[in-house]
C-alpha cells in the first residue's frame, strides 16, 4: 500500500507538473529496442537472453538542463542456457527462463549541450507473462508447475507453526533450524522445505542511462537495470537427482538495454530552453 501512494503522489506530480512549471513544454517520446539478460542466482551465467523493449513516455522540463522522464514499456527479461551440464555444475540443466513485465521507469535525466544525457530513475515492473523451460520441457516442481507469487521456501507441512524460512539464505543456517525443530540428522532439508514455485509479480529495480543524439529527435540509449529486491528464492542441489539442496540463492533481474528513442516536439521545447536561460541572464 505503502509503495502505491507513492507511485499515486509521482503520477500527481507529473500531471500537475506542466501547470507548476509555467506550462513548459512536454516532450513524447517512443522507445523500441533489446534486452540483454541474466538472472543472478540462478547459476546461469552471461547476458544470452534477448527480448523486446518498446513504449512510450513523456519528458517534463525542469530546468534548462533537467527533465523528469515518465515511461510505460513492454519489457522482456529472463535468463538463459543452451546446453545441459553433466557435471561440476549445481544446475545441470538446458535452461530458458522468459519474464514478460509490463513496467513503468521514473527517470531524471541531465543533458549537456542537447547532446549527451545521464539519467537515473527507478521502476516498477509488474509480471504479464511467465515461461520457464527446463531442459526444454516446462518446469514441473514436485507437480506444481510455475506461477506468480512470493517467490519464498516453505516448509512442507504445518507452516503455520514452523520458523520464518523465508529470508534465510545460508543452507547451514537453513539445517539448524530444521534439526532444532526435532527431524533427524539424518533428514534431507529437501525432505521437509518445499523449493520455490513462484517468482514474485512484482519487480523493482535501479535504473541508469546514457543517451546520445543521433538527429533531431532521434537519441540512441544503453539502460542498465538491477532489481532492488529477489524475484526468487532457491535450493540448488549437488547433483541432478535432487538428493541434497547444498546452497540457497537470491534471484535478481539484470538487464542491458539497447534502444532508439524518438522525441516529440524536442525542437520547441529547445526553443523554450533558450527562452529560460535568456530570461535568467
Amino acid at each position: 500500500m505503502n509503495r502505491l501512494r507513492l507511485f499515486t503522489l509521482l503520477l500527481a506530480f507529473l500531471v500537475t507538473a506542466p501547470t507548476l512549471l509555467n506550462a513548459q513544454i512536454i516532450k513524447g517520446e517512443v522507445f523500441l529496442g533489446g534486452n540483454a539478460c541474466q538472472v543472478d542466482g540462478d547459476e546461469c551465467y552471461g547476458f544470452k537472453k534477448f527480448g523486446v523493449h518498446a513504449g512510450a513516455g513523456a519528458l517534463i522540463p525542469i530546468t534548462s538542463f533537467m527533465d523528469v522522464g515518465l515511461e510505460v514499456l513492454f519489457n522482456q527479461k529472463g535468463a538463459y542456457k543452451k546446453h545441459a551440464i553433466v557435471s561440476n555444475s549445481t544446475f545441470p540443466y538446458a535452461y530458458n527462463l522468459k519474464l514478460n513485465y509490463a513496467e513503468i521507469p521514473l527517470m531524471i535525466y541531465l543533458t549537456d549541450k542537447d547532446a549527451v544525457s545521464v539519467g537515473i530513475g527507478v521502476s516498477y515492473g509488474r509480471v504479464v507473462g511467465l515461461n520457464e523451460l527446463i531442459n526444454g520441457e516446462p518446469s514441473n516442481y514436485e507437480g506444481v508447475g510455475i506461477g506468480i507469487g512470493d517467490g519464498q521456501l516453505h516448509w512442507r507441512q504445518n507452516e503455520e507453526n514452523m520458523p520464518d524460512i523465508s529470508h534465510v539464505l545460508d543452507i547451514n543456517e537453513l539445517a539448524d533450524i530444521v534439526y532444532e525443530e526435532g527431524f533427524p540428522a539424518t533428514t534431507h532439508i529437501s525432505e521437509v522445505i518445499a523449493n520455490s514455485n513462484t517468482y514474485r509479480g512484482n519487480d523493482f529495480n535501479i535504473c541508469a542511462d546514457l543517451r546520445f543524439r543521433l538527429w533531431e529527435g532521434i537519441h540512441a540509449e544503453l539502460r542498465y537495470q538491477y532489481s532492488l529486491r529477489p524475484i526468487r528464492y532457491r535450493m540448488f542441489y549437488e547433483d541432478a537427482n535432487l538428493v541434497l539442496a547444498n546452497q540457497i540463492r537470491a534471484q535478481y533481474n539484470n538487464t542491458i538495454t539497447l534502444r532508439v528513442v524518438y522525441i516529440f516536439n524536442e525542437h520547441r521545447s529547445k526553443a523554450n530552453k533558450e527562452g529560460m536561460k535568456q530570461g535568467t541572464n
